[in-house]
């Protein structure tokens, strides 16, 4: 091993494939971050917009839309909107013929802090990026609105990143591994 570090042509293609992991690594990381990420904006829009209303005075049935979403198979947005009691008032979502609700800490969170977000994952191979809303007085026309959406779209098109960051890095692999090849070629012709 100590020899073959000896040779500046091995040197410099670890140095340049060190490089280029590290470079590439982190510029995954950053676009899968922020593909994530992403997809908790029309979450906390739709909640925002729904709390909006309900503290305006509407009923829960007012503010939701009648097409229903199958979380297994569908990527449009949900609501849910429960009463404090977390009995469901109104309902977008359904899921094997029922509306799923969060786990029971989810609303104790929600109540001792307002919101909470996360990734939800109700069944087997559905996955929802999750807001979840207190709203109203306690007792008085209170409850929970949660919003959501399927995170389907946004790991395809992470995977499809990985993908693409996995051919660069080969990419660079092959140049090197060429470009230092002929280099070395060209010094043992001399």
């Amino acid at each position: 091993m100590k020899e073959a570090l000896s040779k500046s042509h091995i040197r410099i293609f670890l140095a340049v494939l060190g490089t280029a992991t590290l470079v590439l690594g982190a510029s995954y990381t950053m676009v899968q971050q922020s593909t994530r990420l992403s997809a908790n904006d029309i979450p906390l829009s739709l909640s925002q917009t729904i709390s909006n209303e309900l503290d305006s005075g509407s009923s829960p049935n007012d503010v939701i839309a009648s097409q229903m979403v199958n979380l297994a198979s569908n990527t449009n947005p949900f609501i849910i909107i429960t009463d404090d009691s977390k009995h469901v008032l109104a309902s977008t979502a359904h899921l094997n013929g029922q509306t799923p609700l969060p786990p029971a800490g989810v609303f104790s969170y929600t109540d001792a802090h307002g919101s909470d977000h996360f990734t939800w994952q109700p069944a087997d191979n559905v996955r929802l990026a999750t807001r979840v809303v207190a709203y109203g007085t306690k007792g008085k026309d209170a409850g929970f609105i949660i919003t959501g959406q399927s995170l389907k779209p946004y790991e395809d098109r992470i995977q499809v990143y990985g993908e693409l960051a996995l051919i660069a890095w080969f990419a660079v692999l092959a140049w090197n591994f060429l470009v230092l090849l002929l280099s070395e070629r060209k010094f043992q012709t001399k």
